[in-house]
């Protein structure tokens, strides 16, 4: 006897997928004829008002959240030396707890077969316990002065999908949606600069995929420098056979960047350069931010440290 199979939630049909997928690019469409009204009304070429716009946006919507990051890691940095120092009292109190147990259990007449937690205290047993504790004090210190972790991925939680979403309204512009697209904007044509006329088509001397290749690894590698100086990466530690889930994420970044330059060899010049533009902004707001803004706990410089002898002595400056 056959059962009949309910399922809970109905699979989409193929109408129901065509109109989200037909809805989703309209949304993109709108976008991009808003872009297109934005580039006539501005009366630049789009060589020149690409740049503008990634600029304008990205003053708009990312920079005071990167700022307010910013301030959020100088509240942290500030804090770490005092939770570094909480580490040592933790392992003293409780390796005296355990020696205190201890000793209580040789002078105690009375033989007991089961030791206390307290008393089987070892030193392996005692660092993570110490670990622990710290950790829990370290959270609850940030929580009292508002600079919890959490709070710092407003940034990129905004910053990927605006980053998607302007990328996505430049191919639509361009055409590069499908074979059967169009050219939105008939202007994208004759409005480029130098060799690259026409932003529709990609750069045939592989120039913008090679700037927007040392672009994005200088901005990642500043960002390495500054993750660096917080303690961040196992990178100029000795003995560090453990990597950190930073050490991680530069691998991954690296990768990427070497996809994202694969990807700019075949995508539209007009696409490139706001990839290229985006980048700039980037690094040129990260130098700026660590220069007014400077993390305050850093075990050394971001540059070599210089060293000069005063009166036979030699300093080392950082």
């Amino acid at each position: 006897m056959l059962r009949t199979i309910k399922l809970a939630r109905p699979i989409p049909t193929q109408r129901e997928r065509r109109f989200f997928s037909t809805d989703v690019a309209s949304v993109f469409e709108s976008g991009a004829e808003l872009v297109s009204a934005a580039h006539a009304a501005s009366g630049l070429p789009w060589w020149a008002f690409i740049p503008l716009i990634t600029v304008s946006v990205r003053t708009c919507i990312t920079l005071p959240l990167a700022i307010y990051q910013r301030r959020g890691l100088q509240k942290q940095n500030e804090l770490r030396p005092i939770i570094s120092a909480m580490f040592p009292i933790f392992k003293l109190r409780l390796a005296a707890r355990a020696q205190a147990a201890q000793r209580n259990a040789r002078l105690s007449k009375i033989d007991v077969p089961i030791k206390t937690e307290t008393e089987q205290l070892s030193a392996n047993k005692i660092i993570v316990l110490a670990s622990k504790e710290r950790m829990k004090r370290q959270r609850q210190i940030f929580r009292d002065n508002g600079c919890q972790s959490w709070k710092f991925l407003a940034l990129p939680a905004i910053q990927i999908p605006l980053w998607i979403a302007l990328s996505q309204t430049f191919r639509v512009l361009t055409g590069w949606t499908n074979l059967r697209a169009t050219v939105l904007d008939p202007t994208l044509s004759t409005e480029g600069l130098g060799y690259f006329t026409n932003l529709t088509l990609s750069d045939p001397y592989f120039i913008l995929p090679v700037v927007l290749g040392v672009t994005a690894l200088t901005n990642a590698e500043w960002n390495f420098r500054t993750a660096d100086l917080m303690k961040l990466t196992t990178r100029g530690v000795r003995n560090s056979l453990r990597p950190t889930a930073f050490d991680s994420v530069i691998n991954l970044t690296r990768m990427s960047i070497c996809f994202l330059v694969v990807l700019s060899a075949q995508a539209p010049a007009a696409l490139s350069i706001y990839w290229i533009s985006s980048n700039m902004y980037s690094l040129a707001q990260n130098i700026l931010l660590n220069k007014f803004m400077p993390l305050r706990y850093t075990p050394y410089a971001r540059s070599a440290p210089s060293t000069r002898k005063v009166a036979g002595e030699s300093l080392v400056e950082f």
